[in-house]
């Protein structure tokens, strides 16, 4: 063999030994294919190797997997809110759960609603559009509990009562550098619904209306044990073509929360109402007269069953009565699940 030309280290294997013979003494058809499969596997381990740097991670390739509802359905939230109403007590004592309490100012002063003994359902979806506050649907619904021969005028109630649909804005706005304050708004309009009986015809004036409402709940914590806060409403029915004080409502309540435990609360609120109602007034004597039609106390045991399933049954009175008797007293519950 001819002297070799290169200079081979200790370290060099047997293999590159072999390769140096072969070019020095193979034919040239034979190198000339050596060649082409060498240049081939090096091409090839190249792309491969390229391809492998750049694969993405099993959550980025997840990520890329979504469809445009998978992207929407991740901004949105999805809840559950109920209210449980019961007749005042003095029904209850009677045997008489046909009516709830509530509205005293539709029947002379008494605690006592046309409405039904009934459950109050909203579904709410809120959805996060990356703005300040977040878009919020609320579609709601009235669950009558009394039989229908049994209610008051129209007594030709469905099993689901569709409810006035809420549309508007909600979120935190502001908030303090301790965290200790907060601000929370929800303007919105309220759509009408369908409230017409079999008896009655179309329920009278003003029962399909508009509802422009601004609502907002302010809290500041005190410690971790102790928070005061207020929630507020301001409600105005967009009669006809009117929008005014024709119908107007001032909703406050101020409350109260100490906290027990991480998944317990006690609260006690203040409900105090301002509310006209003129509608059935001619047009131009329709002056805004303000009434205290609500004053209510109640207090309630606020606790998670679960991270996502709280109950608050509380004991209420309405204290617009002069003297407070049986039936100023009634019980409810507050239901919310977080559906997503």
């Amino acid at each position: 063999m001819a002297t070799m030309e290169y200079s081979l280290s200790s370290g060099q294997n047997c293999l590159d030994l072999n390769l140096l013979k072969f070019f020095k003494e193979g034919n040239t058809t034979m190198k000339s294919s050596f060649l082409f499969f060498l240049l081939f596997n090096l091409i090839t381990s190249g792309v491969a190797l390229a391809q492998m740097s750049t694969r993405p991670s099993p959550k980025e390739m997840k990520a890329q997997e979504k469809t445009s509802f998978d992207k929407f359905y991740d901004r949105l939230k999805i809840g559950y809110f109920g209210v449980f109403t019961s007749p005042q007590f003095d029904d209850m004592k009677n045997g008489d759960w046909e009516n709830a309490a509530l509205s005293p100012e539709f029947s002379g002063g008494t605690n006592q609603d046309s409405w039904p003994t009934n459950i109050w359902h909203q579904v709410s979806f809120n959805y996060n559009f990356g703005a300040k506050m977040n878009f919020v649907f609320n579609p709601r619904f009235m669950t009558p509990l009394a039989h229908p021969v049994d209610m008051k005028e129209p007594e030709d109630r469905s099993l689901l009562m569709v409810e006035d649909f809420l549309f508007g804005f909600q979120g935190v706005v502001v908030t303090s550098s301790d965290k200790a304050f907060n601000l929370w708004i929800r303007p919105g309009i309220r759509l009408p619904t369908s409230r017409a009986s079999a008896k009655s015809g179309q329920g009278g004036a003003g029962t399909l209306t508009n509802q422009l409402e601004f609502a907002y709940n302010a809290t500041y914590d005190f410690t971790k044990t102790w928070q005061l806060g207020v929630f507020g409403q301001l409600r105005s029915w967009v009669i006809e073509d009117k929008f005014g004080m024709d119908r107007f409502r001032f909703y406050t309540a101020p409350y109260i929360q100490y906290t027990l435990d991480d998944t317990s609360r006690i609260q006690v609120y203040f409900e105090h109402m301002l509310e006209t109602d003129r509608r059935s007034m001619p047009a131009n004597d329709r002056d805004p007269v303000f009434k205290d039609v609500w004053q209510n106390i109640f207090v309630g045991y606020n606790t998670d069953l679960t991270k996502t399933f709280n109950i608050m049954p509380f004991a209420s009175v309405f204290v617009n009565d002069n003297p407070i008797t049986d039936k100023s007293f009634w019980l409810g519950a507050w239901i919310s699940y977080q559906i997503k």
